[in-house]
């Protein structure tokens, strides 16, 4: 069942269901109704596609006009996505298995924003968001020690994270119902044959406090990504054109992806289509945060931007509580408090 809210008046709110039945709202919840925007809620949800699916002809995506290096041509096959409730089996049980995505406290959103509320002056930005977070703390706890940047010169002097003791899920709005089993698998043919793939499996998923701003700037679209993703695992393994395992499977355990990409307009994420028809996206570009304005002695004139950059800007935490390939343990993985000043990505032409 999908639920749509549109929120275009402050004062109320209209629900509408597949089934078109109109669901009440209690006070509490129409408190909670502000704004413009529309609101998503997928209840007992569950989606497949791929050319493995019953009654299905050929349903993948294909990605075409690749060749190899001695003019074979290659096709990269998108053959199966499927989004299930807990207990998916990597992809065997998947319709009839829904899961419930969002509620109409914490749904997924398409908002218009006021850019001088999150700090992108005389803007309107579009926002597409999933459910918030409970609060705005990590999901990890950390032992934080105060580590200086040239601490006393002008610049940061902020606490910096010693290491990750445990996760805390108590900030997720999502509860255990609303937990996806997520996974795809590509196939690589190269002249009509299947030489091998590629599998990808999630348990346990929650976007929450995840979303995409973008505007427009000088004939260029920009934005800001705040990617915030948890796993109770997530197994990547490949397999021979038998589709039987060809080695063994890569798996992370207790998966938390904390990343904010851009800082407000100061460092925007640039996304561009090249004349040359490749894609490339670039952080710190022509608006960055952090280019040192030099005076005659050869110092920073602007070490208040720096501060304010280092200790106000976005970082990235990943952590796995564990990854295994095979049957070997390899322990537990952490980057704490990265921050990305300039980084630019860049499709190519194989």
């Amino acid at each position: 069942m999908i639920k749509l809210i549109f929120s275009a008046l402050s004062v109320g709110a209209v629900t509408f269901s597949a089934s078109a039945e109109l669901q009440s709202l209690d006070d509490f919840e129409m408190d909670q109704v502000t704004g413009a925007g529309l609101a998503i809620v997928l209840e007992d949800f569950a989606f497949e596609a791929g050319q493995n699916i019953a009654g299905a002809n050929n349903n993948q995506l294909d990605i075409s006009g690749l060749q190899t290096s001695d003019g074979r041509n290659v096709v990269l096959s998108v053959s199966q996505f499927y989004i299930a409730g807990s207990g998916s089996n990597q992809g065997e049980n998947v319709i009839g298995n829904g899961v419930n995505l969002g509620r109409l406290l914490y749904p997924y959103q398409i908002n218009l924003l006021d850019g001088d509320e999150i700090g992108i002056d005389d803007k309107a930005v579009l926002e597409l968001a999933a459910p918030s977070r409970l609060n705005t703390n990590s999901l990890l706890n950390q032992d934080f020690r105060t580590r200086s940047r040239r601490c006393g010169s002008g610049f940061s002097c902020q606490q910096r994270s010693q290491g990750v003791t445990g996760i805390n899920l108590s900030g997720l709005s999502s509860r255990s119902s609303e937990l996806a089993d997520f996974g795809t698998r590509f196939d690589l043919n190269i002249d009509g044959t299947r030489q091998q793939s590629l599998e990808t499996h999630a348990t346990g998923v929650a976007l929450d406090g995840s979303h995409v701003r973008l505007w427009g700037d000088n004939n260029r679209m920009v934005g800001n990504l705040a990617i915030n993703l948890y796993a109770d695992d997530l197994t990547i393994f490949a397999a021979n054109p038998d589709g039987t395992n060809a080695g063994n499977s890569v798996v992370f355990d207790d998966l938390v992806l904390e990343a904010e990409l851009g800082y407000g307009d100061r460092q925007a994420v640039e996304f561009e289509v090249r004349d040359d028809g490749n894609f490339e996206l670039l952080i710190g570009g022509r608006d960055r945060a952090d280019t040192c304005q030099l005076n005659s002695s050869g110092n920073c004139n602007n070490r208040a931007g720096f501060a304010d950059f280092y200790d106000n800007g976005p970082k990235a935490n990943i952590y796995i509580d564990d990854v295994r390939v095979g049957n070997q343990s390899f322990g537990s993985t952490t980057i704490s408090n990265l921050q990305i000043q300039y980084l630019k990505v860049t499709s190519r032409d194989l």
